[in-house]
């Protein structure tokens, strides 16, 4: 984005800016909980980093998922593409709920990803928060979608992307039920894929939209690089992104066994 869309970087993350830090807190908090959770053989000290690590997991897709709603709800964007607002006004009701969206979307995704890695007992509390999670997450998608459809003002017909969100979530709630954990992850990471995917099918060509007025939105066009760095970004993008997907392949495959409690 830095590269490719200076403007729209410029908007967003000054606009966006102690949303961004939240989002930040929250990985950091993550990570750090991660390491030190087992440091001390304590039940009061493994409690405190438990609710530390979910409270930093519950904030990122959160916080996420309203900046992504609001790019398409609309925030105050001024004729200088300048952000016009406050921080209240990030909280929009479609931006709230996009992030609900996602967050219960990431609960299900995760509950799907440890019933596929892990074995016995684990597996089982995974197997019972995933059915328990399913059902709220379809619903939550399907809402989300009409919901998307009304404020992109684009009828009640959905398009591709957002039919394969929902479908994606029935699919993963046929594999919960029947036990197919490997389809269930897939169907989840479908589902989140086309959630977010759907946010900018219903931008484009926009990329941030200004609730002060539209003629005032940020585009694909008013906000790029000159020519020759989109040329050189693709020529990078398309060296190093393929990289990228057979290294996260391998370390799948590397990875790929079932983990137990005693291992």
């Amino acid at each position: 984005m830095f590269a490719a869309f200076p403007g729209w970087y410029a908007t967003l993350f000054s606009g966006f800016y102690l949303a961004l830090v939240l989002l930040l807190a929250g990985l950091i908090v993550r990570g750090i909980a991660i390491e030190y959770r087992d440091r001390v053989d304590g039940a009061g000290w493994r409690r405190t980093w438990t609710m530390l690590l979910t409270a930093g997991s519950l904030t990122v897709p959160l916080v996420l998922g309203i900046a992504l709603g609001d790019l398409l709800h609309g925030v105050p964007i001024g004729g200088d593409q300048e952000y016009a607002g406050t921080f209240a006004d990030l909280f929009t009701g479609y931006g709230v709920f996009t992030g609900i969206t996602l967050t219960v979307l990431c609960l299900l995704h995760g509950a799907t990803f440890l019933a596929l890695k892990t074995s016995g007992e684990i597996r089982d509390r995974a197997h019972r928060l995933a059915r328990r999670t399913v059902l709220p997450a379809g619903l939550v998608v399907l809402a989300f979608v009409f919901w998307t459809r009304s404020v992109a003002a684009g009828g009640i017909l959905v398009n591709l992307v957002e039919l394969a969100a929902v479908l994606a979530v029935a699919a993963a709630a046929w594999a919960v039920s029947s036990g197919r954990d490997g389809w269930a992850f897939s169907g989840t990471t479908l589902a989140m894929a086309a959630t977010v995917a759907s946010l900018f099918t219903e931008l484009y060509p926009r990329v941030m939209v200004s609730s002060t007025n539209s003629a005032f939105d940020l585009t694909v066009h008013n906000t790029a690089s000159g020519p020759y760095a989109l040329k050189v970004m693709t020529v990078v993008a398309l060296v190093l992104l393929p990289v990228v997907l057979v290294y996260q392949g391998w370390t799948y495959h590397v990875f790929r066994k079932r983990i137990s409690a005693d291992r």
